[in-house]
């Protein structure tokens, strides 16, 4: 995923987290605001030491921003959106988290074709 599409400030995390909607799957969590003066879309991923040591962490953090990187491409613009895995995510397999992410991104409304 591109510098461009991430989302820096511990702010914008804590605005997000405190206002955004938050939707509930399987293995993730994401927590997201529609902002139709914003012209492009910033995605974060905020990470407990629940899941693990450090090479964990970042094992899963790669494999979120990889998915993001194919999906990029097809979201609506104007969105926040900041992506919390749970325990659940270390079990899934790539497939099953990017089924999961499109599935929460379609109900947040962040990809095209969706409400």
């Amino acid at each position: 995923m591109k510098r461009i599409y991430s989302l820096k400030s511990r702010e914008s995390y804590k605005f997000i987290f405190l206002n955004g909607k938050k939707i509930r799957g399987k293995g993730n969590i994401i927590f997201f605001i529609k902002n139709s003066s914003l012209n492009d879309i910033k995605i974060g991923i905020a990470i407990d030491k629940k899941l693990g040591n450090a090479v964990k962490r970042n094992w899963i953090k790669r494999r979120i921003r990889a998915v993001c990187t194919d999906l990029i491409i097809q979201m609506n613009r104007g969105f926040l959106i900041i992506i919390k895995p749970v325990p659940e995510n270390v079990m899934m397999n790539f497939e099953d988290l990017k089924s999961e992410l499109v599935m929460l991104f379609k109900k947040a409304g962040a990809l095209n074709g969706s409400n």
